[in-house]
């Protein structure tokens, strides 16, 4: 559920649309795309036991071929995730209650000549 509702808000960033992958990006995709990590997460517990309510951390990886197109996707991603707080993300989502992010690492892969930006953040709902 909430790594639809993720690829479905991602998605909306202009040059990225359906470029948006689990885990590891398809052989043969050209940037810009997204590689997001996620869990479960850690489900929140109260003195009568578990809650609905949880807190997934998430890693997401912006891929481009310029330095400049990779920090340009990159303000657009960040932006993205800091307007889920306080509302239902994608087509029913969860209800984000709290969004924490740290800063960003900027990468350049000399394997396969890319730049990348990894985005370590952390969504609770």
């Amino acid at each position: 559920m909430f790594e639809q509702a993720l690829e479905s808000e991602l998605g909306q960033i202009d040059d990225i649309e359906d470029k948006i992958y689990a885990l590891n990006a398809e052989e043969g995709v050209k940037a810009p795309y997204i590689i997001y990590v996620s869990s479960d997460g850690l489900q929140d517990k109260s003195l009568l036991g578990y809650l609905s309510s949880r807190e997934v951390d998430c890693e997401i990886n912006v891929i481009h071929t310029t330095y400049a197109e990779m920090k340009a996707i990159t303000k657009e991603v960040l932006a993205k995730i800091l307007s889920f707080q306080g509302r239902i993300i994608g087509e029913n989502g969860p209800f984000i209650q709290n969004v924490t992010y740290h800063k960003p690492v900027e990468l350049y892969e000399q394997e396969v000549n890319l730049y990348r930006c990894v985005i370590d953040c952390n969504f609770k709902f």
